[in-house]
């Protein structure tokens, strides 16, 4: 399949959209995206993946064509929840997980809460407890956040000061993904109440050796989101933790560096026998 099935389930008062990849009687590995991200954003992946994965790729709640909660309700617990729901109709039987960011944070919650349930979790950038600006930053960024972009570049070039490395031509392919557009001008397909909103006090510190799973800690050489040094301390807690380190990459660690990303999350699940096809 060389573009994703688009799917629809209903859980928790809203409409979740999904990208299926197909693959069926592979074991299943779900994807979850990052604050103002879609499930595009694991295309370059998931088109890789599923040779030996049934891919499945999230609309979070707020994002993409997923539903907007109203009255807001975008906390670590709401996610977590939505989790739960899509786990428990597309892939009860040992999913792997994964997320980028705030997916990343929902995705360890998850395996904290249920030991038993992932055969692998993959942990995308993001410290399991913010650090002291996070909160400032979060606030500002939801102040600064245009309402809308005069043009798709627009849209890109704000994208692009997310990371030295940040390829233009891969952002702009994403970008009908991203945003819509009406009356000239293009609005984000993400609802602006998810910064407002994101629980700026979560810590997962604590519930890190719960995770029964093998984890695999992935940070972007360059990122400031994840030091090294949390992200070590991270694999210390978890009782099967191991990091690795993408080279010529920031946060956005999968689409900074497709290739390095996709081979060293490879690496890890074919070493603990996971990588089937």
């Amino acid at each position: 399949m060389e573009t994703p099935a688009e799917r629809w389930l209903d859980v928790n008062g809203l409409s979740f959209r999904y990208l299926d990849w197909g693959g069926d009687g592979l074991p299943f590995l779900v994807l979850l995206h990052g604050i103002g991200d879609s499930a595009h954003v694991w295309d370059l992946f998931a088109r890789e993946a599923r040779r030996h994965f049934r891919v499945v790729a999230l609309d979070q709640r707020g994002h993409g064509r997923s539903g907007w909660s109203r009255p807001a309700a975008y906390r670590l617990d709401d996610y977590v929840g939505d989790l739960e729901a899509v786990v428990e109709r597309l892939a009860p039987r040992n999913p792997i997980l994964m997320g980028h960011s705030m997916g990343a944070l929902h995705a360890t919650a998850f395996a904290a809460r249920h030991p038993g349930c992932a055969a692998a979790l993959v942990h995308v950038d993001i410290e399991p407890c913010p650090p002291p600006w996070n909160k400032k930053y979060l606030t500002g960024l939801y102040r600064d956040l245009p309402e809308s972009y005069e043009s798709v570049d627009a849209f890109v070039s704000r994208r692009m000061e997310n990371s030295a490395h940040a390829d233009r031509d891969r952002l702009l392919a994403l970008s009908p993904h991203n945003l819509r557009e009406e009356n000239g001008r293009y609005y984000a397909l993400s609802d602006r109440e998810v910064y407002a909103h994101f629980d700026p006090d979560y810590d997962l510190r604590a519930v890190l050796p719960r995770i029964a799973c093998p984890v695999l800690v992935v940070r972007g050489e360059d990122s400031l989101v994840l030091p090294r040094e949390p992200a070590e301390e991270m694999c210390r807690s978890l009782p099967l933790g191991s990091l690795a380190e993408i080279p010529r990459a920031a946060h956005p660690v999968h689409t900074d560096n497709p290739e390095a990303f996709r081979d060293a999350v490879f690496r890890f699940l074919a070493d603990h026998g996971l990588l089937a096809g």
